[in-house]
């Protein structure tokens, strides 16, 4: 016996939402389809830029995370040496997706190495609270009232995907490959 198809019977015009896109941060209007066919997307309204909003100075706020991002390094990205020489290293980028207008916050010193067949390691992070990742890794051990030693980074980064409130800290810091002084929303605490 043939089975029936599934497809006829759909009513097209009552299975999809009437929003079919999201807002587009900075605009009056958002990009709302009002009917079921949804609508052809005007790219000369598209911005010329492909960079993420202007960095906002959000000192003293509190907001909350949105997402917390750990992107490896491509794999022709050159390995770099440690200080001491005796292993290779690539750093990883980390990012904190703020519910601010967009705001979006790239910490360092998140790093994989090199494991002896050449592949990439886990990822990780010093425990001396001396970078910006290691840094925030200690604020939110001293928020669970633990060793910062105790902390795994699939614990941290659960945690940092649980939209947790924190309050914002402007730190100045040093671009250091524009050498430029630049002014981070870094998380100062956790609410």
């Amino acid at each position: 016996m043939a089975k029936p198809n599934e497809f006829e019977d759909l009513d097209v015009a009552n299975d999809f939402p009437e929003q079919v896109s999201a807002p587009v941060p900075g605009k009056q209007n958002d990009l709302i389809s009002s009917g079921s066919a949804g609508t052809v997307y005007d790219y000369n309204s598209a911005p010329d830029n492909i960079k993420a909003p202007p960095r906002i100075d959000m000192n003293g706020m509190e907001v909350l995370i949105k997402k917390a991002e750990l992107i490896l390094p491509s794999s022709d990205k050159p390995w770099m040496k440690t200080r001491d020489g005796k292993k290779e290293n690539k750093a990883c980028i980390f990012a904190i997706h703020y519910d601010h207008k967009g705001q979006v916050e790239f910490y360092s010193g998140i790093r994989i190495f090199k494991t002896d067949d050449g592949k990439y390691s886990h990822p990780s992070m010093t425990r001396d609270r001396n970078n910006q990742a290691s840094k925030l890794l200690g604020i939110y051990a001293d928020f669970k009232k633990k060793d910062i030693n105790e902390v795994s980074l699939k614990e941290f980064f659960s945690y940092l995907n649980s939209e947790p409130k924190v309050k914002v800290v402007v730190e100045e810091v040093v671009n250091p490959t524009t050498k430029e002084k630049i002014r981070k929303n870094m998380i100062g605490s956790f609410v």
